[in-house]
């Protein structure tokens, strides 16, 4: 047990193990009322409870769970102390000796009990017990596709060793473990970015030799590839909607500070330490494009000068000014040590661990800054997570879906731009309609079918359904787009996403952007609210405007002798097309030394026909990305019904000619 107040715990272990679980009785729930108002239900968004971890202090084996109910049939809000104790009464010994970690991976909820060596899977609407996961000494869960990680110091609680940590990969469905790899030492959180899962050493056992490095493995050979330095002492390491990674480092215990890290892929495609953030960091939670956290430094394991608390603006890398955090009862709290923000209505929960060896506190606060109600909990309350209201044990709450295929059922609109391969892929007969053209496009992508389908110049895009709606899965991708990107040639599509909400099996709702790579790498380069127009000149270059004062034309090369413009659309709008949507910067240069050459670099992630089709975390895509295209806010989806991809760019490539996305099929990842 290695946390920053390890030195303090490590002195009152030898008083507080005296009385030792062994003679005790297990201790029945608490079920608590804390507020009849319906405002505190409302205000839980889309969560149907909280679960709360509280360590307790290391020896004494007094770990327990607490669960905040937000959907009691009764309109009342419930707190209930201990509840896996109750829930599970054969479990021996209750929870364990320190709760380190608890995280919600589909319907199963899992707990990470160090120093009892084990990691409890129970369900995660009712917390019962579903098996246990022997690890050693283990800290914190991370999750991918269908196994989970998990860090390990490999070894007894022991100041003063050398022992290098490990990696455990254990199967979500059988709790099997199925390999291991080598860290640092003491290893503590994990994120997974791209096929690689990055793993914070700490070296917390010996205070006068931290590690300071991060490990990259590899997933799909489970090898660690490199270690990355970042600072001494490493803790935190969370990711973020743009596939950032930001780090903590808990300094020294001495004069080197706790401070703030966040890392980067660079353009070789390796991440890299991009910047510092010097505030202390010892708890993080990262909402949309914000950063919340809470500071406490330590100097030989006690809490030296005050904690503080703030906002980061994660695009920026920048503080954000805030008075939410100026409430009386934030000043008056003995040891702010956890923090929470409900990812709908951003009211935010504050845990005091208050002195370590008695109950703790939590604090709801509503999204100003202003307390909703506080609860007294177990011991060292830390972590929290919250359960949708999309999972009861296994199964959704919503009626079954009878759809079984990961593929695309079916195309429900297709209306490329002009372009070099339109009335080509797929190929327009005469006489051809809209519907004809679609139905076409349905042979081409649906079901495995694999065969390239054009979008032609900027906005020309292709609606697409499953034969059912396409879930939110917390953590893991949602859907794979595949396009006909290569190496140097990447011509990147746009990804919308809709809800089929008024219920007709039509996509004319809402459509939201999930947002890629772009929004972030290319601020001030990236082009919002872009509108083309282009207009039909029979077989000639294909002559366009734009809403920036901008034309030019979609030049007809010797390749490609067929019309560019859609001839089923050439008598509709009086031959002009008008697309709109965001534009992405240019990709396009001519190889140095070769100028008939042209390299198309991809961006790093969120778009189509960007990488290849090799890289499956390159074609994937999170539907947590999806934000209002016109005021760029997060917008929350559990799920999704319809799918648009459009081309994003207008760029002309001499002789290659205009940049225009393709589309191959794409599929369900959670079926």
């Amino acid at each position: 047990m290695i946390r920053s107040k390890l030195l303090y715990i490590l002195t009152l272990a030898a008083v507080v193990i005296q009385s030792c679980r062994s003679d005790e009785q297990v201790v029945n729930v608490e079920d608590s009322i804390i507020t009849d108002s319906p405002s505190s239900v409302t205000d839980a968004g889309n969560a149907r409870g909280m679960y709360l971890l509280c360590e307790g202090n290391m020896g004494s084996n007094k770990a327990t769970i607490d669960y905040l109910d937000l959907s009691n049939p009764d309109g009342k809000v419930h707190y209930q102390r201990n509840i896996f104790a109750s829930r599970n009464p054969t479990a021996v010994k209750e929870l364990g000796d320190v709760g380190n970690d608890i995280q919600i991976y589909g319907s199963r909820l899992w707990i990470a009990v160090n120093c009892s060596n084990k990691v409890e899977v129970c369900t995660s609407d009712s917390c019962h017990r579903i098996g246990q996961v022997n690890i050693p000494n283990c800290r914190y869960v991370a999750f991918a596709g269908r196994y989970a990680y998990i860090s390990s110091y490999a070894g007894p609680v022991t100041m003063g060793s050398v022992q290098q940590g490990r990696v455990y990969k254990v199967d979500t469905l059988t709790l099997e473990k199925v390999d291991s790899v080598t860290v640092g030492r003491q290893p503590e959180e994990m994120a997974v970015i791209g096929g690689k899962l990055y793993v914070a050493n700490s070296g917390g056992y010996t205070p006068d030799n931290y590690d300071r490095t991060l490990s990259v493995i590899d997933l799909n050979t489970f090898v660690e590839e490199r270690r990355i330095d970042v600072d001494v002492n490493l803790h935190r390491v969370r990711k973020d909607r743009y596939n950032q990674l930001w780090v903590t480092s808990r300094g020294d215990n001495g004069g080197r500070a706790s401070c703030l890290y966040y890392l980067t892929v660079g353009a070789d495609g390796i991440m890299h330490v991009e910047g510092k953030i010097d505030t202390p960091v010892s708890e993080m939670c990262i909402v949309g494009d914000t950063l919340y956290y809470i500071g406490t430094q330590y100097n030989n394991g006690v809490q030296s000068g005050n904690t503080g608390m703030g906002l980061i603006d994660i695009r920026r890398h920048e503080p954000i000014s805030t008075t939410m955090f100026r409430a009386p009862e934030i000043a008056a709290m003995e040891l702010p040590y956890g923090i929470a923000v409900n990812p709908d209505t951003k009211s935010f929960f504050l845990m005091d661990a208050k002195n370590y060896v008695s109950s703790g506190e939590l604090l709801h606060f509503h999204p100003d800054g202003t307390l909703a109600w506080r609860q007294w909990t177990g011991d060292i309350p830390s972590r929290a997570v919250f359960v949708s209201k999309g999972y009861a044990d296994n199964t959704p709450v919503e009626p079954p879906h009878t759809g079984n295929s990961p593929w695309i059922e079916a195309v429900d609109e297709y209306v490329p731009a002009p372009g070099q391969f339109v009335n080509m892929l797929p190929k327009y007969d005469s006489g051809d309609d809209a519907s004809a053209m679609i139905r076409k496009c349905t042979e081409y992508i649906a079901g495995e079918a694999g065969r390239l389908v054009t979008l032609g110049g900027f906005g020309g895009y292709i609606t697409f359904h499953f034969d059912h709606p396409v879930m939110n899965v917390p953590g893991e991708y949602d859907l794979q787009i595949f396009g006909n990107a290569h190496s140097d040639g990447s011509e990147p599509g746009i990804v919308m996403v809709s809800q089929d909400t008024n219920g007709n099996g039509l996509p004319d709702d809402s459509w939201y952007e999930l947002s890629g790579s772009a929004d972030i790498d290319s601020v001030g380069k990236v082009m919002y609210g872009y509108e083309i127009t282009y207009r039909y000149v029979p077989m000639s270059n294909v002559p366009w405007t734009d809403n920036m004062g901008n034309s030019g034309a979609i030049e007809r090369n010797t390749f490609h002798s067929q019309e560019y413009f859609p001839l089923w659309r050439t008598g509709t709008d009086g031959g002009m097309m008008t697309f709109k949507g965001t534009r992405l910067p240019d990709n396009a240069h001519k190889k140095s030394g070769n100028a008939s050459l042209w390299t198309l670099v991809p961006m790093r992630y969120g778009y189509v026909d960007n990488l290849s089709n090799a890289d499956a975390d390159g074609c994937s895509f999170n539907i947590d990305w999806a934000v209002d295209p016109v005021t760029r806010q997060h917008v929350r989806l559990d799920k999704i019904d319809f799918v648009r991809v459009y081309s994003a760019m207008n760029q002309q490539c001499g002789w290659i000619g205009e940049t225009s996305t393709e589309i191959q099929g794409a599929r369900d990842l959670h079926k």
